[in-house]
């Protein structure tokens, strides 16, 4: 894969805090829905990976914000794999 997989998300009401901003916790939300939207584009179903006991397992995560997020805003989330010899 050359480029990171990406894919929409719409701040919903409910995520966001006191100031109107989305809760810093629901970023980590939006990133396991990108993953787990990458594995479905790919074909592969949580159910399959379940069945023979095997999953991926995020070594790392990384957040960059870059501007805050407000109920309603649209915003692309990113996801790539990288493959290490472990």
């Amino acid at each position: 894969m050359s480029e990171p997989f990406s894919v929409p998300v719409t701040v919903r009401g409910y995520e966001t805090d006191t100031q109107g901003h989305l809760n810093q916790s629901v970023y980590l939300n939006y990133a396991e829905h990108a993953r787990w939207s990458l594995l479905q584009a790919a074909g592969i179903r949580q159910a399959d990976l379940v069945a023979r006991g095997v999953g991926p397992v995020a070594l790392e995560t990384t957040i960059r914000f870059q501007r805050e997020l407000l109920a309603g805003d649209e915003v692309t989330v990113t996801c790539a794999f990288e493959w290490g010899t472990g």
